[in-house]
């Protein structure tokens, strides 16, 4: 079950524009861009990252039309490169939806105290890394994940609407502020003075910071690319769709920023000066873009403002609720999630993974605003290698098909990601917490610990065959742990010095004996801690390195152990490929021997000097290789279907005794004909009454027997035990069957895989004896799968021994009643009249209607024939009721098969019509096919070739 086609192009700009613009972006004018590059830089440096984010765009668009069922970066990575590289973009990707989805729940909180006060400060109260915790904020957001989460699980369409909604209130609240903002203040339109920040760097170096952060900003509008297999409208729509989306993202984002600057309080003599206050300022003065618009517009622009934000949050939480579960997903139905996380509901939505996403969020309120800011951090990150390797896949892919355009933004979308990465990575502009390096470390860890668990489950071989994942994973965690240990030590560096500095001043300026004393402790005390704090972080980077090589020799051993088994199961296939070759030459020359016969005696017997005596004789001599042909095509079968694993047990109530008296009067006459002392004896028998498959006991029988038949010389000697070797417990009883003949033996060497499929000892081969190399095989498999054992003692020239032990289930005395009194009825019963009798037979091959005929007619049956299923079931409807007695049913034929005429027989008006026997007459002769008669309504089944034995029983039982 996929997901439906519901998604219209407005539903899609909702959810790409959404996902692009949340909470941040009425902070980070404030906070990020015009601290960094001012309005000028801020405008530019937009602008640029939105084009970078097209051109990636572009390459999501090319993949999107390529591959439509849906999953976005994951589907493109993992069908162009690989599982191992698909799980590795996944693996970040989610991390950014998800983080994103935590930032906008717990904005609710941040924004209630800007410009709600005090109102949601409420309940219990903590202070996590600085930052204050209520009970009512946390209440607030965890209602904002619940009630969005519900939406999405309960209604998909519903949630969309509501995206529509809440996307359409952001872009016109935005748009309305400015526009009064404009009407008031003309410095929205002309930037104000200063352009640049003159403290950080070059213009060019603050344009680029603006255009780098473009992954953060933009995040979130290829999410689209999840829900792909949902369009109710052609791919190729989706670039027109994500180019509106970027720009009204990047529209939002600069009307924000140039609100943020086109009004100073008259205390501030720039616009740089009130920014780098906001630190010391609280309430709706800390926000410059709603101080602004408050300052303009009033309590209304306030509103308008507000709630432009509070859309951006939910369209933020419903947005990536959405991308997060759709990849999710995805990843489990590639094996890279728990099959419960691919389970959609009767809405075709992801329930268990939007579940999940709802469960984990519940709770990240209560870590406070700090820490969540780490984590979003690192999406950036996560974003970058997303974008890299959607990238990469739009360049392999339009390689393929020379396709210039696509492989020069490949290209761009690649050299641009790994610049941002690098950015972020390696850059002193702190555009990232150091805090944060160590969260990515971690993550990097856990993913790397995931794959080890994936790779181990992995029972398709679809991962670990790329060593560029591990090692690039392995260079994460090495470098992000190191330049966490950089930071880390860079801020410590810093706060001593500060401290020192602070001690410094607080003492008084003399140098007598204490106070120099007291500046050396100081001092000393402050080298202490910085020893504990360098100690303990080289402890956690030494931990996360060793856990990751621990974690990455752990998946070598994994690989190296499966490379091994794949070069043992070579080494069997190898051998198997070679037994099969002498396999083939034995059967080439087994299947002639007898054919070599039929041919020969049939030519004779068309002499027409042949004698009535002697043609008898040739008759009886084309019957015997028919049989022996027979049993070679059986064992090629049987063989067949115990490799593909299609062979049942198929209990029922057995007379061991009787078992075993028909097997002594089975081969008596041929061991008498080659002068052969054969016994067959049952000892400490006292439970023959057993439920086993008779058939497959039978064939481990004839098989064993057969086969010391055979490798038995004339004047030798076979025995046959049957010995009950425990008394009954529980109602099971154990037994051992030996077959030992005196003939030429096996070679130890030989003993060894006796049991193994087309093996047949060289001397047996040269010296005529027929066979298959099957029987030994099929017997052991047999055995096994009735929960048996099987064991051969054999010397050369000194004979050999088979010794099956089983375990039975023994009849009650009820059931060995009913089985005696039906015998006793059936032997009652004699031979049936046939003479007054009507057959329909359906088959489409003449020559088996002929055959059939004659047999059946033999036995005093009038018979009526039909060429197909159809036809046959048209002279049962033409006919009187009771008309025929019975119909004999091919079960492959033209037109109408078998099973499908039998169902259409069974579906008549007339009762009698529909009750009337049918009875399989087939090649299908295995235990799976009867049931597959009986099942379709056929009352019993006849194999072919024809039994005629066998035929008249079943005939019997159905029509007396």
């Amino acid at each position: 079950m996929k997901f439906d086609q519901y998604l219209y192009p407005i539903h899609i700009w909702a959810l790409s524009f959404g996902c692009a613009v949340g909470w941040g972006a009425f902070v980070m004018p404030g906070t990020t861009f015009l601290p960094k590059a001012g309005p000028v830089g801020t405008f530019v440096g937009l602008i640029i990252g939105a084009i970078v984010m097209f051109i990636i765009g572009a390459n999501y668009h090319y993949l999107m039309n390529k591959f439509p069922d849906g999953g976005g970066t994951l589907t493109y990575t993992l069908r162009t490169f690989g599982h191992d590289h698909g799980f590795m973009s996944a693996w970040f990707l989610v991390l950014v939806y998800i983080a994103i989805l935590w930032a906008n729940a717990s904005a609710l909180g941040l924004i209630s105290k800007f410009l709600l006060g005090s109102t949601f400060q409420f309940g219990f109260h903590y202070v996590i890394l600085g930052y204050d915790v209520y009970l009512g904020e946390v209440l607030l957001s965890v209602a904002a994940v619940l009630i969005c989460g519900i939406c999405c699980i309960r209604g998909k369409r519903i949630a969309f609407t509501l995206q529509v909604i809440f996307a359409l209130i952001l872009i016109f609240g935005i748009i309305i502020c400015a526009a009064f903002v404009a009407g008031v203040d003309g410095n929205i339109l002309i930037p104000p003075r200063p352009y640049f920040v003159s403290n950080q760097g070059s213009k060019i170096n603050q344009i680029f910071i603006i255009a780098a952060l473009s992954p953060w900003a933009f995040v979130g509008f290829e999410s689209i690319s999840n829900s792909a297999a949902g369009f109710k409208f052609p791919a190729k729509r989706s670039l027109r769709i994500m180019a509106i989306a970027l720009f009204t993202a990047v529209l939002s984002y600069l009307l924000l920023a140039q609100i943020a600057v086109a009004h100073v309080d008259e205390e501030y003599s720039t616009w740089l000066d009130y920014i780098r206050d906001i630190g010391n300022l609280s309430g709706i003065e800390g926000l410059p873009t709603f101080h602004v618009v408050s300052d303009t517009m009033g309590s209304s622009g306030v509103f308008i403002l507000g709630l432009a934000a509070f859309a951006g949050i939910i369209t933020g939480l419903i947005g990536n609720f959405i991308a997060a579960s759709r990849l999710m997903f995805y990843m489990a139905d590639e094996g890279m999630l728990p099959q419960w996380f691919a389970k959609l509901n009767e809405e075709k939505n992801p329930k268990n993974a939007l579940v999940f996403i709802m469960c984990i969020s519940l709770f990240i309120p209560l870590l406070g605003r700090t820490a969540i800011g780490w984590i979003v951090d690192v999406t950036t990150i996560g974003a970058t290698i997303a974008y890299a390797y959607t990238s990469a896949a739009a360049l392999a892919t339009a390689k393929k098909e020379d396709n210039r355009k696509v492989e020069i933004t490949g290209i761009i979308g690649i050299v641009m990601s790994a610049l941002f990465f690098l950015f972020f990575m390696m850059s002193s502009a702190e555009a990232m917490s150091t805090e944060s390096y160590l969260i990515l470390a971690t993550w990097s860890i856990l993913g790397f610990l995931w794959f080890r668990f994936v790779f181990e489950k992995d029972t398709e071989r679809r991962y670990g065959k790329s060593t560029v994942v591990w090692v690039t994973l392995l260079f994460l965690i090495f470098f992000t742990s190191l330049m966490w240990i950089k930071r880390a030590t860079d801020d410590m560096t810093k706060d001593i010095v500060g401290n020192i500095k602070d001690y410094y001043e607080s003492q008084s300026t003399g140098k007598d004996i204490d106070t120099t004393e007291r500046t050396e402790a100081y001092i000393q005390e402050q080298l202490v801690n910085v020893d504990h704090v360098l100690t303990r972080n080289s402890l956690i980077q030494m931990s996360l390195i060793i856990i990751a090589l621990v974690i990455m020799f752990s998946i070598y051993r994994i690989m190296s152990r499966r490379e091994k088994a794949a070069s043992v199961e070579s080494i069997k296939a190898n051998e198997r490929s070679r037994a099969k070759t002498v396999f083939l030459s034995n059967m080439s020359h087994d299947i002639r021997t007898p054919m070599n016969a039929i041919i020969g005696y049939i030519n004779l017997a068309e002499d027409e000097a042949v004698t009535h005596e002697e043609l008898k004789d040739y008759l009886h001599k084309i019957k015997g290789s028919s049989h022996h042909l027979l049993a070679l095509i059986n064992d090629v079968l049987e063989m067949s279907r115990i490799e593909s694993g299609r062979m049942d047990l198929e209990p029922v109530p057995v007379n061991l005794s009787k078992t075993f008296e028909d097997v002594r009067d089975l081969f008596e006459l041929q061991m008498h004909e080659k002068n052969i002392t054969f016994k067959v004896e049952c000892i400490d028998l006292k439970d023959p009454h057993v439920y086993c498959d008779i058939n497959r006991l039978n064939r481990v029988l004839l098989n064993l027997i057969s086969n010391a038949y055979k490798f038995t010389p004339e004047g030798g000697s076979i025995s046959v035990t049957l010995k009950q070797t425990t008394a009954v417990v529980d109602g099971c009883a154990d037994y051992m069957i030996s077959v030992k003949d005196n003939g030429i033996g096996m070679s130890e060497e030989f003993t060894k895989k006796v049991f193994e499929a087309f093996e047949r000892e060289k001397d047996t081969t040269v010296s005529g004896i027929q066979g298959t190399g099957l029987g030994m095989s099929i017997v052991k498999n047999i055995v096994d799968l009735m929960g048996g054992t099987i064991t051969v003692n054999s010397k050369k020239n000194k004979g050999s021994e088979f010794i099956v032990k089983l375990s039975l289930d023994r009849q009650s005395q009820e059931d060995i009643q009913k089985e005696t009194e039906a015998i006793e009825a059936k032997n009652r019963a004699g031979v049936a009249d046939f003479s007054s009798m009507r057959l329909l037979l359906a088959d489409d091959m003449p020559i088996n209607r002929q055959i059939a005929i004659k047999l059946l007619e033999k036995q005093g049956f009038t018979v009526e024939t039909a060429e197909n299923g159809k036809e046959a079931v048209d002279k049962v409807k033409a006919a009187e009721p009771g008309y025929y007695n019975a119909v004999l049913m091919d079960i492959q034929m033209p037109v109408m098969g078998g099973y499908e005429a039998t169902k259409a027989i069974r579906e008549l008006d007339d009762e009698e019509r529909r009750k009337i026997p049918v009875i399989a007459m087939t090649a299908n002769a295995f235990a799976e096919d009867v049931k597959k008669a009986k099942d379709a309504g056929m009352n019993a089944h006849i194999a072919k070739p024809i039994d005629v034995k066998n035929m008249i029983e079943v005939l019997t039982d159905v029509l007396t």
